[in-house]
């Protein structure tokens, strides 16, 4: 197991030097894809890609906001998908982590998410306080819902990164916009989704009936030496696929990511039959405000 890992880490550190030419200017502790500032490279990248008209150069918030998530803690030679809502984009949330004193016009509410290609709706950075060398992963088509600005449902999308070596925390981002540009890309399908505030309890599901998929992720804000328990299950005429997983998510006062200060979480995680899975979480110690992701696939029987 340890060669394999090794084996993994040198690859990724040749695969790394070679993706340094078109991230940009990046150290071993810190690398990022579209980050631009605090996030803003996803909803840059998704304005200059348009043509009906070009939203090249448009200020933040007028027509797209990106959504940011806390600092995600991530091991060595650990693959992480981590769902990202619209809703963190609500005043109620604290738009501060989106915008991070970045100017920006509040054109909002950016409901819908502004999809268009992997590349260009997502964006993500590792933290100072790590040694965590990332690379993207495609994440595939599940997991994404549009949202709505006109029924007020939010939108969301999903970042998946490998760490190469080392460990540390990142954070990832989505592009969502205000419904000014909105585009029905999902025609024909049938989704489900639901998601709530920031740093509390939210569900973040999305539920394709059409094809028979499904990723159902829930957030659970802990505090100190309580344990919660839940149980989740598949969609009717949908099994559980692949390995429950979960991630840990921190929101400092200071938008900074420190290992050292890290929040200390004891995640118990088991699958129920074919199509059902439980997670039992304790949280031990922390010095941040701490939310916990599980998540659970599904798909045809």
């Amino acid at each position: 197991m340890r060669s394999f890992i090794r084996d993994r880490a040198v690859l990724g550190a040749v695969l790394l030097a070679v993706a340094g030419l078109s991230v940009g200017a990046s150290s071993a502790s810190a690398n990022s894809m579209q980050w631009g500032d605090n996030g803003s490279g996803a909803c840059n990248a998704w304005q200059s890609a348009l043509t009906k008209p070009s939203l090249e150069g448009t200020e933040i918030g007028i027509v797209c906001m990106q959504s940011v998530t806390g600092w995600i803690q991530i091991s060595e030679a650990a693959t992480q998908l981590q769902a990202v809502s619209c809703a963190n984009n609500d005043s109620a949330s604290g738009l501060a982590w989106s915008v991070d004193g970045q100017p920006y016009v509040d054109a909002g509410p950016w409901y819908e998410l502004a999809y268009g290609t992997m590349a260009q709706e997502i964006a993500w950075q590792t933290g100072n306080g790590g040694d965590a060398n990332l690379s993207h992963e495609i994440a595939g088509a599940s997991g994404y819902t549009p949202g709505s600005n006109s029924s007020a449902v939010y939108g969301s999308g999903n970042v998946k990164v490998t760490n190469w070596g080392g460990k540390g925390g990142w954070q990832a981002a989505i592009a969502c916009m205000n419904g000014v540009e909105g585009k029905r890309l999902f025609q024909g399908r049938a989704w489900a989704t639901a998601a709530s505030g920031r740093v509390r309890d939210r569900t973040i599901d999305s539920v394709d009936k059409v094809n028979g998929e499904a990723f159902l992720a829930r957030e659970y804000a802990v505090k100190k030496n309580v344990t919660r328990t839940d149980t989740r299950s598949c969609p009717a005429g949908m099994v559980r696929k692949g390995k429950l997983s979960y991630t840990v998510q921190e929101f400092p006062a200071n938008n900074k990511f420190s290992w050292k200060n890290r929040s200390l979480v004891d995640v118990k995680l088991t699958t129920k039959g074919k199509n059902a899975g439980s997670v039992k979480i304790t949280l031990t110690r922390a010095k941040n405000p701490t939310v916990v992701q599980f998540q659970l696939r599904c798909g045809k029987r």
